[in-house]
């Protein structure tokens, strides 16, 4: 598990960083929306993947208010696309709300994956002491 959740940072990091320096370089204005959309993407994937293995993480106090917040995330989209097929436009807000929500999700999720290697490691060391 140690292995896949250094894999996970590592990634996470790279695309970040990566990212950046593609759009500092001087690609086309698009490029931010390419990394924020791969970035949460492959967040997603691993969160969904750490419900899938059958771990003690699940039951990490953090990984479970990440998950209800994202199913309160998706519950307010869901809301917000019935009040736009009733032709109440919420969802406009809602969008613009995820745009600057969502970075503040993906700096969360990295944390919550660095403190579970952080609880890894030192699971390692106890015997040592």
């Amino acid at each position: 598990m140690k292995q896949i959740k250094i894999i996970d940072l590592v990634i996470q990091l790279l695309i970040t960083v990566g990212g950046l320096i593609w759009l500092f370089a001087g690609s086309n204005n698009n490029s931010l929306f390419y990394i924020y959309f791969f970035l949460g993407g492959w967040q997603l994937l691993s969160f969904l993947a750490h419900l899938l293995v059958k771990e003690n993480w699940l039951h990490h106090v953090e990984r479970k208010r990440y998950f209800l917040t994202l199913l309160w995330t998706a519950g307010l989209g869901l809301v917000s696309y019935l009040l736009l097929l009733a032709e109440v436009p919420f969802i406009l807000f809602y969008l613009a709300a995820l745009l600057f929500v969502s970075p503040f999700y993906a700096i969360w999720y990295f944390i919550i994956g660095f403190r579970e290697l952080s609880a890894i490691k030192n699971r390692e060391l106890i015997h040592l002491k």
